[in-house]
């Protein structure tokens, strides 16, 4: 049987995206050549592989089975590919995932030395709360994130303890005379919430050991947002520690209560197990890792 490997590349994108809209904008098709793909494809072999009879995107028993004999081929395809790239000097493209402010204040800033020893090295970024998906659909390369992920085909590398602190100028502090935790009560919290979740690391701390309220929270939407807003004196934000080492090396915000102990979250590096070990990642891994996140 011979079957066209365009069709079949269609086919498993179609897969994995999950959505017909999604397969012809990764693969600048439009929805009814990635359509007219698929069921000239299914024809080819004599059986479904889309269960058409729901609303939701289904495979069908023998999609499922095709789906997984694709994945490894195309997986040795792509590692021929690179390697044969890396081989002759090639320039190679990888796409880099990370929350924004993460990805801003330290990825971005601490990129140019890894590029400047890796010049036929490309990287593009990508910064979102939202970055397991892309990952698994290919979007993306590797990820950093301070969210768990689990999932059969990526490998976690441990990073760093994120760690948290309570900001704000000493003109506010001591406009407001805070020296304790229940004065935060008379004073503005910066959040990204208003029901106080951005503070839930500083919150569970606590652990009903010290009171903990406030009249009014600001709602910002971005860290940098709170931190600029902290630098106005607008009130006590709370961020994680490594958005904010100039201000408070500088001086510009202090840090309350740092004997708290604020829990900290885990930042991992994810990326495909079938990557793990090919370059350049390796060193583009312990690249990341000699950045200053802490």
């Amino acid at each position: 049987m011979q079957v066209d490997l365009n069709k079949l590349k269609t086919f498993y994108t179609l897969a994995k995206a999950e959505s017909y809209t999604v397969c012809a904008q990764r693969l600048c098709l439009t929805q009814s050549a990635v359509s007219h793909a698929i069921r000239k494809l299914e024809a080819d072999l004599g059986f479904d592989l889309v269960d058409r009879a729901g609303r939701r995107f289904r495979l069908t028993r023998e999609g499922e089975f095709l789906l997984r004999r694709c994945a490894g081929i195309f997986d040795r395809i792509n590692d021929t590919l690179d390697t044969l790239a890396t081989g002759r000097g090639h320039r190679i493209s990888i796409t880099l995932g990370a929350p924004v402010e993460l990805g801003s204040s330290v990825l971005i800033k601490g990129m140019a030395p890894f590029l400047t020893r890796h010049p036929h090295i490309h990287v593009d970024f990508f910064l979102d709360p939202y970055l397991l998906d892309p990952l698994i659909a290919d979007d993306l390369d590797i990820i950093v994130d301070c969210i768990p992920h689990v999932h059969e085909s990526l490998v976690c590398v441990p990073l760093m303890r994120e760690e948290y602190v309570v900001i704000a100028t000493r003109s506010y502090v001591a406009d407001r005379r805070i020296q304790t935790i229940a004065d935060l009560s008379r004073c503005s919290l910066l959040s990204f919430d208003k029901d106080l979740l951005w503070w839930k690391n500083l919150i569970n701390a606590l652990a009903g050991k010290a009171d903990f309220g406030c009249d009014t929270v600001i709602r910002i939407s971005s860290v940098r947002g709170i931190i600029n807003a902290a630098l106005t004196s607008m009130g006590v934000g709370f961020v994680p520690r490594y958005t904010v080492f100039k201000e408070l090396e500088s001086g510009q915000l202090i840090e309350l209560f740092p004997e708290t102990g604020v829990l900290n979250d885990q930042i991992n590096i994810y990326l495909k197990k079938r990557n793990f070990e090919k370059p350049p990642f390796p060193d583009l891994i312990h690249h990341i890792q000699s950045l200053r996140l802490h």
